[in-house]
């Protein structure tokens, strides 16, 4: 079964090479505004719009004229009016935001789609109309090559290949497992296992502090501050390089390990927007490791359910009785029944039991007035 995989690799590329990632860099961020600002003025004078077919005609006859566009591959600049389209739609179809001019930090890319040799043999990658560049070769790329893109960090320069390549499913298992993420414990399965939380940036906070103020103590524009703004940034990466390989790791065990695994569908997004729990939620990165844990299960023929959060951790597992006065302080409780139960063990037992469609053969629901009601056929 062939699928999309993308290789990052950290590039060696030379100051002449540099320079010339940056002066494209810079050509197509140009290009992306000055194709956003000519959508916007059509459609204020005349209420129309243009397609990407049109405007890309449009831009090759400016390549001819200036040559410090013209110096960009072809496909690349057309790359740029993809990358704007599809903002466009995120729009008008997804409810995103409205595209905006992108500033100089925020285009941080530019891709080929054609033309992309690997010389693994040299660790080097060859690109249209830049020639070989230097790589740090961590592993064999393999598949068909689609797209490469050139990345600018802080800490310099990467690459991302995308190749379509033919992926073995792993031999299938019996095993099913409910998965509660948290803060505590990074997560907790409904087999009993915990995952402790390793807390990267937690870890990392007083190097970090120490470099933020090493850059505000330097003079703007100075070369010091260059230095400390590239030593925080370095600081930076690596947290997120941390975090990432923990991700990693952990997503590919679970997969090897599990033929279902099922998780709360949860709305970070929105649990952010608790400024009590929003550094520790980024701190942990759960889109990340769920995001991790759906690419591999389409790779290796498994299967990841998403079931609602509600009342996870406040339903016991044993009886189903429903304990509203939880709290997030309440590590255990014991539900009406004399069910002694932890926290987060119960919500990765419930999480099971919702993805696989479980319920007891009867659940007693206690209402306010305590008397019970017996609904099995119901849940």
């Amino acid at each position: 079964m062939k699928q999309i995989k993308t290789y990052h690799f950290k590039l060696n590329p030379t100051k002449a090479q540099e320079q010339t990632f940056a002066q494209w860099l810079g050509s197509c961020r140009y290009v992306y505004n000055l194709c956003l600002d000519y959508k916007k003025q059509l459609y204020t004078s005349h209420r129309t719009s243009i397609n990407k077919n049109d405007i890309q005609k449009e831009l090759s006859a400016i390549a001819k004229e200036i040559a410090w566009i013209g110096c960009v591959h072809s496909q690349t600049l057309q790359e740029v009016t993809d990358r704007l389209f599809k903002t466009y739609e995120g729009f008008f179809k997804q409810g995103k935001g409205f595209p905006k001019f992108a500033k100089r930090n925020q285009y941080r890319s530019f891709t080929f789609k054609q033309g992309i040799k690997i010389h693994q043999g040299i660790n080097s990658i060859q690109l249209p109309k830049i020639g070989k560049v230097n790589y740090r070769k961590s592993q064999p790329v393999e598949g068909i090559i689609k797209t490469a893109s050139i990345i600018k960090e802080a800490v310099g320069w990467y690459i991302a290949i995308c190749c379509e390549a033919a992926i073995i499913p792993l031999s299938s298992v019996e095993n099913t497992l409910g998965l509660d993420v948290g803060i505590k414990s990074f997560l907790v399965t409904s087999d009993g296992v915990v995952v402790d939380n390793p807390k990267h940036l937690y870890h990392r906070q007083y190097r970090l502090r120490k470099a933020q103020r090493a850059v505000s103590r330097k003079k703007k524009g100075s070369n010091n501050r260059k230095k400390a703004v590239q030593k925080l940034a370095r600081a930076h990466q690596k947290v997120k390089n941390a975090r990432k390989d923990f991700h990693h790791k952990l997503s590919t065990q679970l997969i090897r390990e599990n033929q279902t695994i099922i998780t709360e569908n949860l709305q970070i997004k929105n649990m952010v927007k608790n400024h009590k729990l929003a550094k520790s939620i980024a701190d942990a990165g759960w889109y990340q490791f769920i995001q991790m844990l759906e690419y591999k299960s389409k790779w290796y023929g498994r299967e990841l359910i998403k079931v609602a959060a509600n009342h996870t951790s406040q339903d016991c597992s044993v009886c189903g009785w429903r304990n509203k006065e939880l709290q997030l302080k309440d590590r255990s409780w014991t539900c009406i029944n004399g069910h002694t139960l932890k926290r987060d063990l119960n919500a990765a037992i419930n999480i099971r039991n919702k993805g696989v469609g479980h319920t007891p053969s009867a659940w007693e629901i206690y209402s306010d007035s305590g008397r019970v009601a017996q609904e099995s056929h119901l849940l």
